[in-house]
């Protein structure tokens, strides 16, 4: 996954197709439209596009993979003005709580509120005001401390902070190795199985599924640091669903790090 993105409205799929196609440069025949984060792909595209609903003051929440365009900002920009609405994305500073919001021919960086962002409910309260510290903080992603509550008491609400709600107070380091367009695709379709799993339990295909692709992962990248932080955390959120037997409502773990 390259982005993430809120957007103002309801956008169905069609109108999404044609707006992420003229944003991005390209036709429609490169873009695939997905309804939810882990359906399957029904096939392969320069850009998978997986639409689910939104919350908060944007209804509608966009994931975007496969190859990236030239600049992440330009894209947005061109898609705001594509939709004619508002659309949220990484301003790509270390604070979590501020996104840049773009609009029909304008940027701004703004701030959000922070308990709502707890619920992945983004609700802007105006625009950004740097504060003395914020250069301060590590560059290497940290997880705000402490965990909400509802994170700390289920294996399902620790595989969903990792995975869903993780909030990034630090920007992750550059990738020290070679990721391949087959790893990419790997990691992704981990990453998505495992966000859903964060609610219900697993078919024994889906559990075989999460053992083998993580496996993969670790025999690809030894050094998962390495790799880029987010490996690291995708892989410890495979560990506590491969705890036999997967049920998110079982109490939490501790998992070695």
């Amino acid at each position: 996954m390259w982005d993430e993105l809120w957007i103002e409205r309801e956008v169905l799929p069609r109108e999404l197709l044609a707006a992420v196609a003229k944003a991005y440069g390209s036709s429609e025949d490169e873009i695939e439209i997905v309804d939810g984060i882990a359906t399957q792909v029904a096939r392969q595209a320069r850009v998978i596009v997986h639409r689910i609903r939104g919350a908060g003051e944007f209804a509608t929440r966009i994931q975007l993979s496969g190859a990236p365009p030239d600049d992440r900002r330009v894209f947005c920009a061109r898609l705001a003005s594509a939709l004619g609405c508002k659309v949220l994305g990484d301003d790509g500073n270390i604070n979590p709580f501020t996104f840049m919001m773009y609009e029909p021919g304008n940027a701004t960086r703004i701030a959000v509120d922070q308990a709502k962002l707890e619920h992945n409910e983004p609700v802007v309260v105006g625009p950004y005001v740097p504060m003395p510290d914020d250069e301060s903080h590590p560059t290497k992603p940290i997880r705000r401390y402490p965990a909400p509550a509802a994170h700390r008491s289920t294996r399902g609400g620790q595989v969903a902070y990792i995975v869903n709600d993780y909030m990034v107070e630090g920007l992750p380091r550059p990738p020290m190795v070679t990721w391949s367009a087959n790893t990419t695709e790997l990691y992704n379709n981990l990453h998505r199985l495992l966000g859903t799993l964060a609610y219900r339990v697993a078919t024994p295909d889906e559990l075989a599924n999460v053992k083998a692709w993580s496996a993969k992962l670790r025999e690809t990248f030894p050094d998962a640091e390495k790799a880029g932080w987010f490996v690291v955390e995708v892989l410890e959120a495979s560990t506590i669903v491969l705890a036999e037997p997967w049920n998110p409502d079982k109490p939490a773990i501790e998992v070695a790090r």
